[in-house]
């Protein structure tokens, strides 16, 4: 993707030889020239160049502390008054006016040639032309451009460029990190051991109803399930620090999604591919039910309920990290990829994000799954019916759609018998 934001290079930098190359010149004009038409001259009066950052602003509940965080750089916007002047300045108006109507886009820019600033690649945003009866001869004109950016097509090629699963596991890692700083600093003076041994030992329980959701060989869910059942290892042998449990349940559930992603992979026959298909989707709806996950703790004390409530946050920021990972790499539809955001954003907003740190590595994971998604071009897909049973490879053929993305984005079960509504691109 080739994309610079720079400001052009400058005809001089000295403004009277930027104006004229010599004294015998004539001044050199402005002009607008749209898409593969001619320069049309005007007038500068004045100039207004516009830019700055796109920044994320979080507010905490704390007197006076705050957190800025740059997201993009803003668009430039030009903003031109000028004039158009002469005894055909009429032609000159018509003719600014209509390459001024002519559509541009990022892939179709027209040019605003400054002698001060150089040459732009623009997009039109409006124009207005003032004629006043007083000042016959000439009308003022106000221009207003986007600079030309990129096209969506460059940016999808970018996006594709980037590896999802490596990215979102960066921001799972990040989420661990500030998660388990949090937990344990929250239970620094004010834990009950008791409550922290049984909400750990709910969360094994609840790790292992994950692995239920999921089909594959013996041994791959045994592996899974000693994942799991190595939290209460730890409780068992008296271990009540808080940071090596959050460890172990942070690294539990990666266990699972990992066995069920290696599961995925190995299933090469027909039989396995279909029976393991929807180990994903339903491990990624597990945890993203996760939004209303409570413990049944008796919470009486103060330092109970604080347990209480520290571990039921800590599993929905655990669930929060895995889902990630596991929505950059399920087959989906259009459709269950806007279901499967709307619960992702409510799992979001169930986690305490009032910890700087952990409220940073959140918003990295939304910004990365956001990225992901956009760049599968789901939108793009479209629906047909099939009337009659057909096979799989001529229904490719006569759709232009690969039989692989056929697969991905409906259930074949049988590549001979083909027959409804089938998504395709």
């Amino acid at each position: 993707m080739k994309f610079d934001p720079a400001i052009p290079q400058p005809y001089k930098e000295n403004w009277r030889e930027a104006y004229r190359y010599d004294r015998d010149d004539s001044p050199r004009l402005s002009t607008y020239q749209a898409p593969e038409g001619p320069p049309i001259p005007f007038v500068m009066d004045n100039i207004r160049f516009s830019g700055g950052q796109v920044v994320d602003t979080a507010e905490y509940p704390f007197h006076g502390f705050w957190s800025n965080t740059p997201i993009n750089e803003k668009p430039h916007a030009i903003t031109i008054n000028g004039f158009i002047r002469g005894e055909t300045y009429i032609k000159n108006r018509n003719a600014l006016v209509d390459s001024l109507r002519i559509t541009t886009d990022d892939n179709n820019a027209g040019f605003i040639d400054l002698p001060l600033w150089g040459r732009f690649p623009v997009v039109v945003v409006s124009y207005d032309v003032e004629e006043k009866g007083k000042e016959n001869g000439q009308c003022s004109v106000s221009l207003t451009f986007t600079r030309a950016g990129v096209t969506v097509e460059e940016r999808w090629e970018f996006d594709e460029g980037v590896n999802a699963g490596e990215e979102t596991a960066e921001a799972a890692k990040y989420i661990e990190e500030a998660a388990v700083q949090s937990f344990e600093k929250t239970l620094e003076d004010n834990v009950d051991n008791n409550s922290l041994a049984l909400g750990f030992t709910l969360l094994k329980n609840t790790l292992i109803g994950a692995v239920g959701r999921v089909q594959g060989a013996i041994s791959s869910l045994n592996r899974m399930t000693n994942a799991a059942v190595g939290i209460n290892n730890l409780i068992a042998q008296g271990i009540r620090s808080p940071q090596e449990l959050a460890e172990a349940l942070f690294g539990a559930a990666a266990s699972i999604v990992a066995g069920a992603m290696e599961i995925k992979n190995s299933a090469s026959d027909t039989s396995n591919y279909f029976r393991t298909r929807n180990n994903l989707k339903n491990l990624l709806l597990y945890f993203l039910s996760a939004e209303t996950f409570k413990t049944d703790i008796e919470a009486v004390t103060v330092k109970q309920y604080s347990t209480k409530d520290t571990i039921e946050n800590l599993y929905r920021t655990t669930a929060l990290a895995v889902s990630g990972q596991i929505i950059v790499q399920v087959e989906m539809s259009h459709q269950e990829a806007q279901a499967y955001w709307t619960l992702y954003e409510k799992l979001e907003a169930s986690v305490d994000q009032n910890n700087p740190d952990i409220y940073r590595a959140v918003r990295d994971m939304r910004l990365s799954v956001s990225r992901a998604l956009s760049a599968r071009r789901l939108d793009t897909e479209l629906l047909r019916e099939i009337s009659l049973p057909v096979p799989l490879l001529y229904l490719a053929q006569i759709l232009d759609c690969g039989d692989e993305t056929l697969r991905r984005l409906n259930v074949i079960q049988d590549s001979f018998v083909i027959q409804g509504n089938v998504i395709y691109v």
